[in-house]
């Protein structure tokens, strides 16, 4: 093939078609990195206070409204997009310099400039260069073997959640889930087995937890999950469907014998917000001391902080969980189920 017809075939290709591009903030420090925003509108004002339409909340080196970025239409109908700083405490640097306060500076394509903590670089994305930042940022944010929120950006939600609680004097709950003598499945089935256990697991408790609830995988064979405007009998309530739910399933014992299933419980501890605790660190304590109660009072029980004892026993209002297609056993006769031995001293 001669250089013109290769050249040819490359014109050809639509990959290779010019593609609509949009004006957009990457994050390339910070809380959210490697995401992206379009901006769509006139003005995009930054800052961790709720005003701020790209929100920094936990930026405390970032004012309330840092920045802004205009977006300005040009007498020949094309735009610019102008950055400038909203006199903040810490000012705004561009490519290093800092910004004279309350004076628009013009944007170029690939311009980078930091807010507090954060860096966040202008440019132009068109719908590949979106998936690209899309497919990035769940690879930072999600545990790659559960698909849960890996435990730093669960930490983050958390934080969140916690600052829009008390704006609008919410409450919530925070369930702390850990897997009952988990270190037999991977000392007697492997830990091929018990990858896949914790993949199941934790597909488990998606599909109980509500669509506005957030879970996360803690560490190890540990889940945590926020539920927002939950109070401490409603938080209850969705660890019973939890527990009933991980009780009732049979989960994967061999990786080449589909019909070989096991059991396992779950025991888990709740805390809320902000009757138990106000700050972060202090209400994952609070559910955590809460779930090794449970598992101190015989496993398999969700136990509540501060409240004594806890209670295998499901509440009336409880309903029993739902069917579990994707992990559904035909019969208990049909399958090898393999009955865990229960050593002491194993959590």
């Amino acid at each position: 093939m001669n250089s013109l017809s290769r050249t040819q075939k490359l014109q050809a290709n639509p990959l290779a078609r010019p593609r609509q591009a949009r004006p957009a903030l990457v994050h390339m420090r910070g809380d959210y990195l490697g995401s992206s925003l379009r901006i769509e509108r006139n003005v995009l004002r930054i800052g961790r206070g709720s005003d701020a339409e790209l929100r920094l909340e936990n930026d405390d080196e970032a004012s309330r409204l840092h920045a802004k970025v205009e977006r300005c239409e040009t007498p020949t109908g094309h735009f610019q997009y102008w950055l400038t700083d909203l006199r903040s405490t810490n000012g705004t640097q561009l490519n290093g310099i800092p910004l004279v306060p309350g004076e628009p500076v013009l944007l170029h394509d690939g311009d980078k400039f930091s807010i507090g903590r954060h860096i966040l670089k202008f440019t132009f994305l068109d719908d590949i260069d979106e998936e690209f930042h899309r497919r990035i940022t769940d690879l930072i944010t999600h545990d790659d073997l559960t698909g849960l929120l890996t435990r730093k950006s669960f930490i983050l939600e958390m934080e969140r959640e916690m600052a829009r609680s008390t704006r609008y004097g919410h409450s919530f709950g925070l369930l702390m889930m850990d897997i009952d003598y988990f270190k037999r499945v991977n000392d007697t089935h492997g830990h091929l087995v018990g990858s896949q256990v914790l993949r199941e697991v934790a597909g488990v408790i998606r599909q109980t937890l509500r669509d506005s609830d957030v879970a996360g995988r803690y560490g190890g064979e540990e889940y945590i999950a926020l539920l927002p405007e939950t109070d401490r009998v409603r938080a209850h309530e969705a660890g019973e469907r939890i527990r009933m739910a991980i009780e009732s399933v049979p989960f994967t014992a061999s990786l080449h014998d589909p019909r070989a299933k096991l059991h396992l419980t779950i025991s888990i501890g709740i805390s809320s917000y902000p009757s138990d605790a106000t700050r972060v660190n202090d209400l994952i304590e609070r559910a955590d001391e809460a779930m090794y109660e449970a598992k101190r009072r015989g496993r398999n029980l969700v136990q509540v902080s501060g409240q004594s004892p806890a209670m295998r026993a499901t509440p009336p209002s409880v309903p029993a969980p739902p069917a579990w297609s994707a992990l559904e056993a035909d019969s208990p006769t049909e399958h090898h189920t393999i009955e865990q031995p229960r050593p002491a001293g194993e959590m």
